[in-house]
């Protein structure tokens, strides 16, 4: 199944949550539509955000239905922006998928296109390598030689008075 495909399926779910239990729920920010954003494929996943009135989160799910479901155990991805955890879960009429959440409650958004925008710009920084912590080096030992060891002081102080 596509990545679009996927998106649809979701977002016909979610739509069907929010119009049922979710509607008059205090939780959600009747300003706010159900939408599936920027889903793509990511090695045999589907990947994308996904938002509802009441959540938008980072979304995986297996892209070819005849693979094996999502282990329940947390999925760990790694993207070039970094490394993200996922928690794996049943939705129900879909099956396993696993989410990462991103903003909830949704009530620091005015609009759809600003919780669009959001979720665009949420995506895009997973997939930009400038933003991935390049790993931290250990500074380099203080040498000591035996004169200073016996002495007390770093090779580095030597020549300084006393």
């Amino acid at each position: 199944m596509s990545a679009c495909a996927i998106a649809e399926r979701l977002a016909a779910i979610y739509g069907d949550i929010y119009r049922g239990a979710m509607r008059d729920a205090p939780i959600c920010n009747d300003a706010l539509e159900v939408e599936a954003v920027g889903f793509r494929a990511f090695g045999d996943l589907a990947l994308g955000v996904m938002v509802t009135p009441w959540f938008a989160n980072l979304v995986a799910a297996p892209a070819d239905e005849a693979a094996e479901p999502l282990d329940r155990a947390p999925l760990r991805l790694r993207f070039p922006a970094g490394e993200v955890e996922f928690t794996v879960s049943e939705l129900d009429g879909f099956g396993r998928l696993a989410s990462c959440s991103l903003f909830s409650p949704m009530d620091s958004f005015a609009d759809q296109d600003a919780v669009r925008g959001t979720a665009e710009a949420a995506l895009a920084a997973l997939f930009d390598p400038q933003l991935h912590d390049a790993p931290e080096r250990e500074p380099a030992a203080k040498t000591l030689d035996r004169r200073a060891l016996f002495g007390g002081r770093r090779a580095e102080s030597r020549g300084a008075s006393p």
